[in-house]
C-alpha cells in the first residue's frame, strides 16, 4: 500500500496547500493556467504519462502560435507545476530543452523605448499640474526608488517622511520580501509632493498615498495598477 493512502484526508489536504505555496505568490494564477492548459491537452489526446516525447509534441504545437520568449515562459511554468504537483522534473529532458532553445534562433526581441533624464525633466517642468500632478509624483518616486508598479501602489502616507530638502520613502512590500527605502531630494520635487498632499481630502481614512486625481482635484478613490502601467506611454 502507498504510505500516502494511509494519511488522513485533512493531512493530505494541508500537505497539498503547503506544496501550492511553493509557487510564486503574485503569479500563481498564471502558473496554474499554464499547467491546466497542458493537462487538458493531455486529456484531449488521452495521454496519462508525461514523458519527454509527450512534452516535445505539446511544445512543438505551442511553438506554432507563440514567440520564443513566450514559449520559454510556458516551459518554465509547466516545469515548476509538474514538479510540484506530479513530482516530474522535465528539466532533465535534454531533447525538450534543446528544442525550446532552437526556437529562439534568429529571434530579435522588441525593445521598449526608454525615457531619458532630460525628457523626464521637460515633462516635470512644462506639463500642467492641473492634469499631470499625480503622474509627476509617480514618475519622481518611480525613478528615484526604481519602483515597480505594485510597490508604488502599496505606499501609504505614513511610509513617507518629510526630511530636510526632500523625502524619505519606505517600501514595505518588495519582490524580495525585504523592506527598503529611498530618498527624493530637491526642492522642486518636494513642492510637487506638498501640493498633492494639500489636495488630498481631509478625514480620508484610506492609508494608500496615491488616490484618484482628476483636473486639479483628489477624489476618495484609490488608484489601480492599470492606471499606473500606462503612465510611461502618456
Amino acid at each position: 500500500m502507498n504510505p500516502e493512502e494511509e494519511l488522513p484526508p485533512d493531512v493530505l489536504e494541508e500537505a497539498q496547500n503547503v506544496v501550492l505555496n511553493l509557487l510564486p505568490t503574485k503569479s500563481r494564477e498564471v502558473y496554474e493556467c499554464a499547467y491546466t492548459r497542458f493537462i487538458k491537452w493531455c486529456e484531449g489526446k488521452k495521454i496519462q504519462t508525461y514523458s519527454e516525447n509527450v512534452l516535445l509534441v505539446y511544445f512543438s504545437e505551442l511553438a506554432t502560435k507563440m514567440k520564443s520568449s513566450t514559449l520559454w515562459s510556458q516551459y518554465s511554468m509547466v516545469k515548476a507545476t509538474l514538479n510540484i504537483k506530479n513530482g516530474i522534473e522535465i528539466g532533465k529532458y535534454s531533447k525538450l530543452k534543446a528544442f525550446i532553445k532552437k526556437q529562439g534562433e534568429g529571434y530579435v526581441p522588441k525593445k521598449s523605448r526608454v525615457l531619458t533624464n532630460e525628457q523626464i525633466e521637460v515633462f516635470l517642468d512644462t506639463a500642467p499640474d492641473f492634469k499631470f500632478l499625480m503622474m509627476k509624483i509617480v514618475v519622481i518616486f518611480g525613478v528615484s526608488g526604481a519602483c515597480r508598479c505594485h510597490e508604488l501602489l502599496q505606499i501609504k502616507t505614513e511610509d513617507i517622511e518629510n526630511i530636510k530638502a526632500g523625502l524619505l520613502v519606505k517600501i514595505p512590500d518588495t519582490k524580495t520580501k525585504k523592506p527598503r527605502s529611498f530618498t527624493v531630494m530637491g526642492e522642486k520635487y518636494l513642492k510637487f509632493y506638498e501640493k498633492y498632499v494639500a489636495l488630498r481630502p481631509k478625514m480620508f481614512n484610506e492609508g494608500r498615498f496615491f488616490i484618484k486625481y482628476v483636473d486639479g482635484m483628489c477624489h476618495r478613490q484609490v488608484v489601480g495598477i492599470q492606471k499606473l502601467v500606462v503612465y510611461p506611454k502618456k
